[in-house]
């Protein structure tokens, strides 16, 4: 493990029960099954990956999963059915010959700038199987979200190194919404998630307009 940045990866880790309550959410919504019959014996990719945690829980539930990351900060050993590759998006989707049943992009399209966005949304389509679904969680685009996730978060409370994000890279649900109709993908859902910074702690919500999740399907 290198350049591990616990103050970075901290606020991902406390996002990993809320967004397996997410995904349970959708998968009984869409499949009428729960997220352990449905998430058994899938091809799961995990895109912006990070230590490689939050997928590792997936790999133990018997699917084939492959996380990649720029940064080469993961937590786990490389075993059979779980892949971290230390790799950037357009490397790894040139060189990719796999098909996915889950792709998760939590916490990634808010650091992608708009020609990288386009290169990932333009080659979704041929990554994944029939009837496969995208998970995505990321940052909205107004003056709350960047109120709340730079001046707050990063600069007051401190929960981020400064700099983390960008305010010019953040993303509408619209335009989520048109990158997947214009590359032969479905937006199913869009939800809120708040945090607690008392508790350090996210949780679904109404409320969209600073984090949110959201669902695409092929």
């Amino acid at each position: 493990m290198q350049n591990y940045n616990y103050k970075y990866y901290e606020p991902l880790e406390q996002m990993i029960a809320v967004r397996h309550q997410y995904m349970s959410k959708i998968i009984k919504k869409f499949t009428n099954l729960n997220i352990y019959e449905y998430l058994n014996n899938k091809k799961i990719l995990d895109i912006g990956c990070g230590t490689g945690e939050f997928l590792k829980n997936y790999h133990d539930l018997d699917n084939q999963c492959i996380g990649i990351d720029i940064q080469k900060n993961f937590k786990f050993k490389n075993v059979n059915g779980y892949i971290l590759k230390n790799i950037d998006l357009k490397g790894f989707i040139k060189n990719n010959k796999k098909k996915f049943d889950v792709i998760f992009l939590f916490e990634f399209l808010e650091h992608l700038n708009l020609e990288d966005r386009k290169f990932l949304f333009k080659n979704l389509f041929n990554l994944l199987n029939k009837n496969s679904l995208v998970f995505i969680s990321t940052l909205n685009k107004n003056i709350i979200s960047r109120f709340f996730s730079i001046e707050i978060a990063e600069k007051y409370l401190k929960l981020l190194p400064q700099n983390t994000h960008e305010y010019k890279y953040f993303i509408k649900p619209s335009e989520i919404q048109n990158l997947a109709k214009s590359n032969k993908l479905s937006l199913l859902d869009i939800s809120g998630m708040s945090y607690n910074p008392i508790f350090k702690s996210f949780k679904l919500s109404n409320f969209d307009l600073i984090n949110y999740f959201g669902t695409l399907s092929s």
